[in-house]
């Protein structure tokens, strides 16, 4: 563990100089053409980042070289680390010294109502998550979004854009992939207890969980369906919004039915119900699912 931490301290010294930062976001930015065109010699890449001293940029290039920079034959390539990295940077997730601008958006009424009162959901953005819950009830939603995703977007939009997200995670972690880390990761159930501040603690819940990085978080048995395409055309042919799975009326918590245990011969069962259609699930352990059965929409598996 030792050398892994080494590893680690090395790698965020080597990103606590502007300079090299500025390194890898010019690399970065002609990465598509660089692959026909070439990618930048050492005076070339200098003179893009607008360093007069060679010495010193050369100092600053050795320490990024083969964490975050590879080179061939004497021109300099970003590793996948150094787009990360970048990625990051643009998504407003990791700030730069010179970046100090605030992403936040005011607490605003939402569209849906909460299901234990008449009180309608209200939504928020800071602290790079998207905030959606009932001040009576607890969070409905509490996602991690990037600030980049607020830029021009209405707060509609920002939680659209995040709940589509979302179900595209959950699809990841249904076949054993993390969606932030690549590693392995997954769905489990039975989960014993979820924390007080969920709008939700009355339903079954299963765990979405990495083995090696920070993902883990409860999620109801029914939303581990998100994005499977029968559930995907069962909310079209009712003419919902994919969002309307995860908040509101027609989440796939408030229509679906989750039975477990011995009166399933799986480890569960969801069926979700819209007006005059329906999809039937058996889900392993993992969630992983075994059988579906959407004859309603043309689909059985």
């Amino acid at each position: 563990m030792t050398g892994e931490r080494e590893a680690r301290e090395s790698a965020y010294a080597a990103l606590t100089d502007e300079t090299r930062v500025r390194i890898l976001l010019t690399l970065a930015d002609q990465y598509d053409e660089a692959w026909s065109s070439g990618w930048p010699t050492f005076s070339e890449l200098r003179g893009q980042v607008g360093v007069e001293d060679t010495s010193r940029f050369s100092y600053h290039l050795s320490e990024l070289q083969d964490a975050f920079i590879q080179k061939e034959d004497g021109r300099y390539r970003p590793r996948i680390a150094a787009l990360e990295i970048v990625a990051a940077i643009r998504a407003g997730s990791y700030k730069t010294q010179n970046d100090d601008k605030q992403y936040e958006i005011e607490q605003q009424e939402t569209e849906y109502e909460c299901p234990h009162c008449d009180r309608n959901l209200v939504a928020a953005y800071r602290e790079h998550h998207l905030y959606i819950g009932c001040p009576d009830h607890g969070a409905a939603v509490a996602y991690p979004t990037p600030p980049r995703a607020t830029e021009n977007r209405s707060l509609d939009a920002v939680i659209d854009s995040t709940l589509r997200n979302h179900a595209c995670d959950v699809r990841l972690l249904r076949n054993g992939v993390c969606p932030h880390c690549w590693g392995a990761a997954g769905l489990s159930l039975p989960r014993d207890s979820v924390p007080e501040t969920y709008l939700h603690q009355d339903v079954p819940y299963a765990t979405a969980a990495c083995d090696t990085c920070w993902l883990s978080y409860p999620i109801p048995i029914a939303q581990t369906v998100l994005g499977h395409h029968a559930v995907e055309a069962l909310y079209a042919t009712h003419g919902l919004r994919s969002r309307d799975a995860q908040i509101g009326p027609h989440s796939l918590t408030q229509v679906s039915n989750v039975r477990t245990g011995e009166a399933v011969p799986t480890a569960a069962q969801v069926v979700v119900r819209l007006a005059d259609g329906s999809v039937e699930f058996d889900l392993d352990e993992s969630c992983r699912i075994r059988r579906y059965d959407a004859s309603d929409t043309g689909l059985t598996q």
